[in-house]
């Protein structure tokens, strides 16, 4: 089998090393300088520690990625739309696996909705869960899900990656193993804040239970199955990224948290990129369209794009009316 990795970013690298085990890879970047760093020394400066076997070939021309059977996207998720309309495959059975997470703010699309548009009738399926890059380069336990409509899909990959550390569990709904990834981006940011404020744990705990109840009512309102959302690609990865500073999003929302007057921009810029920051004003829009009420996801959006400030936005939550907790 051909297997193709879009994005060599940390976590399309990630893939790479773990994928090319047992498979040969060819290995997307528009970066030429990384290209030649893969295919000279094998090694990639975005991914400390970690060199590539010889199964790894890397290219920054994506007309070599055409014929492949299997194409694993590890883009920005405002940048999918871009690359992909580059990508003209030569082979009809092609397999697109989405494992960037966030929402398309120009369209308000899922990422699956966008890579269909721009791909007609591939397969398309979506790997996402709790992990961080640096931890599956370094081959420890992992566990995500993996979302196809047909089940054969699933086989097919996991059979791909054949690493006992690395597992996947199945699912057949696209739609809720892609709400939980591209949302919680947005509460880590959240969670970030509550410790470069030095709130406490309770405060924290607090956050992510309440947060996690809105991922649940928007998630309903894409008719996403709840059980998707309390498994690994929901609550799993809310519970890991907004708990480790080792998030880049978190780690945004710490230091948003500790200056009085941030620059966003100068901040996003030092560091990979932040999914949460565009995400929200995606699922702002959509929250706003369908009536969604997710007070959390509205105050880091007031944060960001409306320079509120975020005491302000802390003693509005809390001021909020007493309520049922069980009410979704």
């Amino acid at each position: 089998m051909k297997v193709a990795v879009l994005g060599a970013g940390v976590w399309g690298s990630a893939l790479t090393r773990l994928l090319s085990n047992n498979n040969q890879i060819i290995l997307y970047a528009r970066d030429k300088k990384i290209v030649n760093s893969i295919n000279e020394h094998r090694f990639n400066p975005k991914l400390k520690y970690v060199v590539f076997n010889k199964n790894v070939t890397a290219t920054d021309d994506i007309d070599k990625l055409k014929d492949s059977d299997y194409v694993f996207i590890a883009l920005p998720a405002q940048n999918i739309r871009e690359v992909l309309s580059l990508l003209r495959p030569s082979n009809k059975n092609q397999e697109f696996i989405i494992a960037s997470k966030g929402i398309e703010i120009q369209s308000l699309m899922l990422l699956s909705d966008v890579v269909k548009e721009i791909m007609g009738n591939n397969k398309i399926s979506v790997l996402s869960g709790p992990c961080f890059s640096d931890e599956v380069a370094q081959n420890l336990p992992t566990a995500l899900t993996f979302s196809s409509i047909e089940k054969n899909s699933f086989e097919n990959i996991n059979s791909l990656f054949n690493n006992i550390n690395f597992r996947i569990y199945y699912s057949n709904d696209v739609i809720g193993c892609q709400i939980g990834g591209a949302l919680k981006n947005i509460y880590a940011i959240a969670s970030g804040i509550t410790i470069g404020l030095n709130l406490g744990e309770n405060a924290k705990s607090a956050l992510i239970t309440r947060s996690f109840v809105e991922i649940q009512r928007f998630a309903k309102n894409f008719k996403a199955s709840q059980e998707t959302i309390f498994g690994l690609s929901g609550l799993g990865d809310l519970i890991l990224t907004c708990n480790s500073l080792k998030s880049r999003n978190t780690k945004f929302g710490q230091l948003i948290a500790k200056n009085l007057h941030p620059n966003f921009s100068d901040i996003i810029k030092s560091q990979q990129i932040t999914e949460g920051y565009f995400t929200v004003k995606a699922v702002k829009k959509i929250a706003d369209q369908k009536k969604i009420n997710m007070p959390i996801m509205s105050s880091i959006y007031n944060i960001l794009y409306k320079n509120y400030s975020i005491k302000v936005e802390i003693n509005k939550l809390l001021a909020r009316p007493f309520s049922d907790e069980n009410k979704i």
